[in-house]
C-alpha cells in the first residue's frame, strides 16, 4: 500500500510539472490516501471546538490546499527512483512504516507513515518527512498562528492562503 502512494509521490515528484499545476496533483493524490480532515482538526488542537461550523468547509479546503503546497515545497526530496521499506510496527490502532527514498543523486530521504484502519483498508494519519510530524508541526504551526490572533481564525486563513504562494 505504501509502496504505491510512494509510486505516485515520485512519479509527480519526478515529472517536470511545477506550481499551481503540481499542487493541484498533490492535492489529489493527498485526499485519496491520507485522512486530511482527522489531521486538519488535530492540527486546530483546543481551538477546533471553536471553530465556525460555517467556516468548517472552508478550513479543510484551505488545509487540503496547504498540504499539497508543502509536498511541492519539499517536492525535492521526493524525487527517487525507488522505496526501501525499512520496518513495519503496530502502536496500538496504528501501524508505522519506516521507509527511505533512494534518490536519483544516491542518497535516500527517510519518510515515515502512520496508518489507520479506513473503510476496509487504510488511509495515511501521518507523514514524517526530515524528521518533522505534519500533524505536529502544522498543530505549532496552527496554535501560534491562533495564539497571537486572540483565536482569529480569519488570521489562520490568511496564513493557510500564503502556501499558494510558495
Amino acid at each position: 500500500y505504501v509502496r504505491k502512494i510512494s509510486d505516485e509521490i515520485m512519479s509527480l515528484a519526478n515529472s517536470g510539472v511545477k506550481g499551481t499545476a503540481l499542487r493541484n496533483r498533490f492535492s489529489s493524490l493527498l485526499s485519496r490516501y491520507v485522512n486530511l480532515r482527522t489531521i486538519a482538526n488535530f492540527a486546530l488542537g483546543p481551538y477546533q471546538k471553536k471553530l465556525p461550523p460555517g467556516d468548517r468547509n472552508k478550513f479543510y479546503t484551505l488545509f487540503s490546499n496547504y498540504a499539497a503546497a508543502l509536498f511541492v515545497y519539499y517536492v525535492d526530496d521526493f524525487k527517487g527512483s525507488d522505496l526501501q521499506i525499512i520496518s513495519t510496527s503496530k502502536q496500538g490502532r496504528f501501524i508505522t512504516i519506516v521507509s527511505a527514498i533512494k534518490q536519483k543523486g544516491g542518497g535516500r530521504e527517510q519518510v515515515r507513515w502512520r496508518l489507520v484502519p479506513a473503510g476496509g483498508g487504510y488511509k495515511i494519519s501521518d507523514i514524517n518527512v526530515k524528521g518533522v510530524w505534519l500533524t505536529i508541526a502544522t498543530k505549532k504551526r496552527f496554535s501560534d498562528v491562533l495564539n497571537r490572533s486572540k483565536g482569529d481564525f480569519g488570521a489562520l486563513f490568511s496564513e493557510l492562503r500564503k502556501a499558494e504562494r510558495w
